[in-house]
């Protein structure tokens, strides 16, 4: 019997593995020639720096290094701050079983510790602990049937499937050049110690053809003042900054998200038009990651019979993820920190930022409660003790409650936390109070299993076969029974029943009620 079969390419992705890993690395770092020998440290600061990605089958071999920032002073001038600057080389791999070069792998990473211990006045030994998160995606592609072309009368069910998957997954990277001026109230500067950049007041809008996004850059510089007796100082400059992404919206996109982050590139001390250092050339890197997920709707033969035929099939079962909901949370807070003998009168600080770490989720019916808590880190110089530098740490619990529709029993929640537009709001000789806005982001992934035709045949029924189906049969409707049902079970066609007893909706069946169905006699 000649039956052709109408295929679609589908792409599906399946279950995306994760892995979080720890790695502890360390190197000594040695005082360069012309700087004095150190006895105690103010600050230590550490950045990861990955510059290559490499996939092979089940590792991701990572390559880099941390640079490391140093600020101490020595024993006989404690009142006077210097820098030292090391990096540490970084080699590694994470294992990862069934990964392998074709898939889509997101690599993330952060410094969750960093220790030292003074070896001697020259060399300084520094530790760091690394959480690093990997997972990988695989992208496969497959047929499915759409459509059948045959001489014989076959009744065919469809079925949609709905597909959501990442689609563009991308970074933009864009140069910010400004000369920052040091204001005449403030001494020249000698020597740039230490420079944090936050993005402030951050938006992000899509339209039909771009995303734009645009924010103001907090740069806070604290350096050292040129001049015999030098003091430790701090500016603050506001840049505005703005960007756009060609990316054309289609009727596909469902989701889209974008992550902005701001980092100095070259800071250069340079003389004003009377001759003092108090310019410093800038530029800064804003660095947009952003993401869409598509909606594919495909339809295909999800059963069939054939009214004096019989029907062989052979089905395939395929496994795939997708993405079943996706929710986002922006909720501005207030948090008040105690610092131990903090006086606003005699401190000055220099910066606050905060890193939340997610240790729990719950999940209870349409909600997602994420349990964790905030590394609220304050950097201050303390004027009354020589300018020395000082940290204070704080780690306050966080819970956040999102509403996310059918989330029970669903394979993978993916959530994620940042903290934005961190101000300070007042401060006291007992505390200091900072705002921020703590942004929550939930996907609900689900793992599907979807059995999908993959070889049809026909064969004539035989006269003692079709013999078996009575000519004509009074039917009383039980639940649950559809039109499809019957017709495949007395070997006849929807349409005859519904022309028979003139059913204008086949979805209005109620139980009790009575048909009448016809075997169908030629084909």
């Amino acid at each position: 019997m000649s039956v052709e079969l109408i295929r679609k390419p589908i792409t599906l992705d399946e279950m995306t593995k994760r892995e979080s890993v720890q790695a502890i690395k360390e190197r000594d770092i040695i005082v360069p020639d012309g700087k004095p020998d150190m006895q105690r440290i103010l600050q230590l600061d550490g950045k990861i720096n990955i510059d290559q990605l490499d996939v092979t089958q089940d590792r991701i071999m990572y390559r880099g290094k941390i640079d490391i920032l140093v600020l101490y002073t020595t024993e006989n001038n404690q009142g006077i701050v210097y820098t030292m600057k090391g990096s540490i080389p970084l080699e590694d791999f994470i294992i990862l079983d069934g990964v392998d070069k074709d898939q889509r792998v997101d690599f993330e990473y952060n410094i969750e510790h960093m220790s030292y211990n003074i070896l001697n006045e020259r060399k300084l030994n520094v530790k760091v602990i690394m959480q690093m998160d990997a997972s990988a995606t695989k992208s496969k592609q497959t047929t499915i049937i759409c459509g059948i072309e045959t001489d014989s009368p076959i009744q065919t069910k469809e079925e949609q499937i709905e597909v959501i998957t990442l689609g563009a997954e991308k970074e933009d990277k864009m140069m910010v050049k400004e000369d920052l001026t040091v204001m005449q109230s403030k001494p020249s500067i000698g020597e740039i110690l230490k420079t944090c950049v936050q993005i402030q007041e951050e938006q992000v809008k899509r339209t039909d053809t771009d995303l734009m996004y645009n924010g103001m850059l907090e740069v806070c510089t604290m350096y050292k003042a040129a001049g015999a007796e030098p003091t430790v100082e701090i500016i603050t400059h506001r840049i505005p900054f703005e960007g756009k992404i060609e990316m054309p919206k289609d009727e596909k996109e469902i989701y889209w998200d974008c992550v902005l982050n701001a980092m100095p590139s070259y800071m250069q001390v340079s003389p004003d038009y009377d001759g003092e250092d108090r310019v410093i050339e800038a530029e800064f890197i804003v660095v947009a990651k952003y993401y869409k997920f598509n909606k594919t709707v495909q339809s295909t033969i999800a059963d069939l019979y054939c009214p004096g035929k019989k029907v062989k099939t052979k089905d395939k079962v395929l496994e795939y993820m997708n993405l079943y909901n996706r929710a986002y949370l922006s909720v501005p807070k207030k948090e008040a920190i105690v610092i131990e003998d903090f006086v606003p009168e005699n401190n000055e600080i220099f910066n606050v930022s905060m890193k939340p770490t997610i240790e729990e989720k719950v999940i209870s019916d349409d909600k997602l409660t994420i349990k964790g808590v905030l590394e609220i880190k304050t950097i201050y110089i303390c004027k009354e003790v020589g300018n020395a530098v000082d940290t204070a740490v704080n780690i306050i619990p966080f819970i956040q409650d999102i509403e996310v529709k059918g989330i029970q029993n669903k394979a993978t929640v993916v959530p994620r936390v940042l903290v934005k537009d961190v101000k300070i709001y007042s401060q006291n000789k007992k505390e200091i109070v900072v705002e921020y806005v703590l942004d929550t982001m939930a996907e609900v992934y689900t793992k599907n299993n979807l059995s999908v035709l993959e070889e049809i045949d026909l064969d004539d029924m035989t006269k003692e076969e079709l013999d078996k189906y009575p000519s004509m049969t009074v039917y009383q409707v039980k639940n649950g029974d559809s039109l499809w049902e019957l017709a495949k079970k007395f070997n006849t066609s929807v349409q005859d029943i519904e022309e028979v007893n003139d059913i204008d909706m086949p979805d209005s069946l109620h139980a009790g009620q009575k048909l009448i169905i016809l075997k169908k006699i030629k084909f």
